[in-house]
C-alpha cells in the first residue's frame, strides 16, 4: 500500500497535552502529501495553524510535493540527521532506508515545536522521559560509539534517542537539568578542535554583540566538552511542558531542501514582512545576524539554521542557534560565500554586498553601514578576550584568527 495516514496532534498555547488537529495522507509512490483539518479542532477557540504558511486555518489546503511531500512544519518536527542515525541504529538499517513518514512516527516527545504524529487517534500521549544531566557521561560514550558504527547498550540508546530536530548532523541529546530542558551538543570524532567549546564561545560573543541568544552553558566531562543550549520551544508548567510552535526559514520560505539556488535572505525578509508580529525588530535582527555570520566566517547559515516561533497570531524570529566559525587556514584567499543569497553580488560574504540591499531590511544604506561598523568593532575587539576566558590557549586563538579576519580588516578600514 503506497498511502500512509497519520493523525497530526498539536499542543495548544498554555496546554501540556496534545489534541488531534487533523489527518495527514502521504503517497510514497508520487511523493505527494495532503492534510485535512478535523472539524472539532477547527471549532476550538484556541486552535492554531499547524503550519502558519502552508496550512493556515480557514484556508483551502493544497497538496504538497516539496521535500518529498512533507509540509514544512512537519519536516521541521522530524528528526535531524543525528536523530535519524540513532533511530536507524535501533532499527538496524541504513538511514536512507527509513521513510519520511516513519521518521515522523519514530521521533519522540522531545521533538522541536508543538506537533506530534501518531498512527491512530487512540494512541496515548508519548512518554516524556529525557535523560538527566547526570547521564551525560554515558550519553557521550554512546554517541562516540554510535558515530563509529558500533552498537550501544539499549538503555543508553533509548536515552540518546531523546534528541531533537533542531541542530543538524552533530551528536546531541535533550537533557533535563534543574527542572529545565537543554539541548546538549557533544564532540564528534572528526573534530580537530573542541567544537562544543567553539560554538559556546561564538554564541557568547554573539550575545555580547547584541544578538538574541538563548541561555548557554559549557561543561567538561573528563576531557570532553559539552555545549548546552536551553530549549526555547519549551515552557515549564507545573511539572509538565508547554510547547511553542517552530518553523524553519526553509519552511517559512516554502523552499525545497534540494533547491539551493533559490535560497536568499531577501525572501526570508519578505516572509518576515508578511508573517511576523514584530517586523521591524526581526528584520534588523536578521540583518545583524548576517553581519555576524560574515564577521565570524560562519558559512553554515543555511535556512534550517534560522528559525521562527509561532502561536496563533503570527511568527517571530527565534533565538539564535548553530553558529560556528569555519576553520580557515592562514594565507587562503579572503573571499568566501554564505549559504544563502545576500545582495546584488549573490552569496558573496561582504558588508558592501549586504548593504547594497539595506532597504530589504527596512534600513537606509547609511544606517546599515553604521550597524555593520558597530558589529565589526565589537567582534574584532572582543573575540580573543572572550575565547581566551572560555579556555582557548594562544596557539588555538592563532589557529582561529583567520576566521575573524573580515572583522579585523573591516574594522581597520573604517577607523
Amino acid at each position: 500500500m503506497s498511502i500512509s495516514k497519520l493523525v497530526v496532534y498539536c499542543y495548544l498555547p498554555g496546554e501540556t497535552t496534545a489534541v488531534p488537529a487533523g489527518l495527514f495522507e502521504h503517497d510514497h509512490k508520487s511523493g505527494i502529501g495532503i492534510f485535512y483539518y478535523g472539524t472539532r479542532y477547527q471549532e476550538r477557540r484556541n486552535a492554531v495553524s499547524v503550519d502558519p504558511v502552508s496550512l493556515t486555518l480557514g484556508r483551502n489546503i493544497e497538496p504538497v510535493d516539496l521535500n518529498g511531500g512533507i509540509y514544512g512544519a512537519f519536516r521541521d518536527a522530524s528528526p535531524d540527521y543525528w536523530g535519524r542515525l540513532v533511530i536507524a541504529s535501533r532499527l538496524q538499517c541504513p538511514v536512507e532506508s527509513v521513510s519520511e513518514v516513519d521518521y515522523l512516527l519514530e521521533a519522540n516527545a522531545t521533538r522541536v515545536g508543538n506537533l506530534d504524529f501518531r498512527k491512530t487517534i487512540e494512541e496515548p500521549e508519548p512518554e516524556f522521559c529525557p535523560p538527566q544531566f547526570q547521564d551525560i557521561k554515558d550519553l557521550l560514550d554512546a554517541s562516540s560509539e554510535l558515530e563509529k558504527g558500533h552498537l550501544v547498550d539499549e538503555r543508553i540508546r533509548i536515552l540518546l534517542e531523546q534528541g531533537s530536530s533542531l541542530g543538524g548532523a552533530r551528536p546531541k541529546c535533550t537533557v533535563e537539568m534543574n527542572s529545565e530542558l537543554w539541548l546538549a551538543k557533544f564532540p564528534s570524532k572528526n573534530d580537530s578542535i573542541s567544537i562544543p567549546r567553539l560554538e559556546y564561545a561564538t554564541m557568547t560573543l554573539a550575545g555580547e554583540c547584541g544578538l538574541n541568544v538563548p541561555e548557554l552553558k559549557l561543561v567538561t566531562i573528563g576531557e570532553r566538552d559539552v555545549f548546552l543550549i536551553r530549549r526555547f520551544d519549551r515552557i515549564s508548567n507545573s511539572g509538565a511542558w508547554e510547547r511553542r510552535g517552530f518553523i524553519s526559514a526553509l519552511s517559512l520560505s516554502e523552499w525545497d531542501e534540494r533547491d539551493r539556488a533559490r535560497w536568499s535572505y531577501r525572501t526570508v525578509a519578505d516572509r518576515i514582512r508578511k508573517y511576523s508580529v514584530r517586523v521591524k525588530d526581526d528584520l534588523q535582527e536578521l540583518f545583524m545576524r548576517i553581519v555576524f555570520n560574515i564577521m565570524v566566517h560562519n558559512i553554515d547559515d543555511h535556512p534550517r539554521n534560522h528559525g521562527f516561533l509561532y502561536e496563533n497570531n503570527g511568527v517571530s524570529l527565534s533565538p539564535l542557534f548553530d553558529v560556528v566559525p569555519a576553520l580557515i587556514r592562514a594565507g587562503i584567499g579572503s573571499e568566501f560565500y554564505l549559504a544563502m543569497g545576500i545582495g546584488e553580488a549573490g552569496r558573496l560574504a561582504s558588508i558592501s554586498n549586504l548593504c547594497s540591499v539595506a532597504p530589504v531590511f527596512n534600513l537606509s544604506i547609511k544606517t546599515a553601514e553604521e550597524l555593520a561598523k558597530d558589529m565589526s568593532m565589537k567582534v574584532s575587539s572582543l573575540w580573543r578576550k572572550i575565547f581566551f576566558g572560555i579556555g582557548f590557549n594562544e596557539h588555538e586563538l592563532d589557529i582561529l584568527a583567520p576566521s575573524f579576519d573580515v572583522a579585523s580588516e573591516y574594522d581597520k578600514r573604517i577607523k
